[in-house]
């Protein structure tokens, strides 16, 4: 009799918490033939937890494209083969797009097995509503590069999710302050975890509240709130400094209102009407004096 098919499952596994496990997750990984693991420590330490013997193959970015032939013939073979990441759901920002992509054009039947995920954990305590998202994962680690993906995200209006490295969450949070603004914000730190943390507030008091502590480590989420419209009655409030700065280029008629609040939204990243209105009402205070 000839084998049928198996089939490959993406399997969630749990952020921290071990409990977080769901009954079908563990029964999938119970019964499969092989587990594609991005870390087999953390697997085996799971599957130790779970009571589940199974072979487990290492299945990362380094050897994803080496891994797909050995998975798929496994499923070939009749086996049923599954795939995780590290934690949370795998190809979110993790390895698998690549089998995933190599066996379902192979004709491999592909079922997801949903469970944790670090994007809907930190949105669904970010406190801001979060009707539509935009993932965005890891910024570049380039300064340059970071400051430029971030101005194309800029007038997005939707919410804003990010994955960060606890070594460059801080660089990371001062050019989103520098580039969007100082927007309300949530940072979610070793989520589920023994000693998780979260921090809301504006981007600026997330800043102050990192750099008071020593070191910050563990694994991040940050949900930044999205671009208002310009005519939002919550305009942007211009610092006292851009103020002072504003005016210096007012006197003397050295720039028009308009060129003086081009400049000065393109330097500080504050909307170009908030600032337009204060040069305006300058102008006429000056008019009168």
């Amino acid at each position: 009799m000839k084998n049928h098919r198996g089939r490959l499952f993406v399997v969630a596994t749990p952020l921290g918490n071990l409990k977080d496990i769901t009954y079908r997750a563990a029964e999938t990984l119970k019964s499969a033939s092989l587990i594609a693991a991005e870390d087999t420590r953390r697997t085996k330490k799971l599957l130790s937890h779970l009571g589940i013997r199974v072979r487990v193959i290492s299945c990362h970015e380094h050897n994803e494209s080496k891994r797909v032939q050995l998975i798929l013939d496994c499923c070939e073979q009749g086996g049923d083969v599954v795939l995780v990441s590290d934690a949370g759901t795998p190809g979110i920002s993790d390895p698998g797009a690549k089998v995933i992509g190599e066996l379902r054009r192979a004709g491999i039947e592909i079922l997801p097995v949903p469970g944790p995920s670090a994007v809907a954990c930190a949105l669904s305590v970010c406190g801001m509503k979060a009707d539509s998202y935009h993932f965005v994962g890891f910024l570049p680690s380039k300064k340059s590069d970071r400051i430029e993906a971030l101005k194309e995200l800029a007038p997005m209006k939707c919410l804003l999710v990010f994955f960060e490295s606890p070594y460059r969450i801080v660089d990371s949070l001062k050019d989103i302050l520098h580039t969007l603004g100082d927007r309300e914000a949530f940072l979610g730190r070793e989520m589920t975890k023994v000693h998780e943390t979260y921090i809301s507030g504006k981007i600026s008091e997330i800043i102050t509240s990192l750099c008071t502590n020593k070191s910050v480590k563990g694994e991040i989420t940050l949900v930044v709130e999205g671009a208002k419209d310009l005519d939002d009655d919550d305009e942007d409030v211009v610092p006292e400094k851009m103020e002072m700065l504003l005016l210096h280029l007012l006197q003397g008629k050295k720039m028009s209102v308009k060129d003086a609040s081009s400049l000065l939204s393109d330097v500080c990243d504050i909307k170009k009407g908030s600032i337009y209105r204060l040069a305006l009402d300058m102008q006429k205070r000056g008019e009168k004096q």
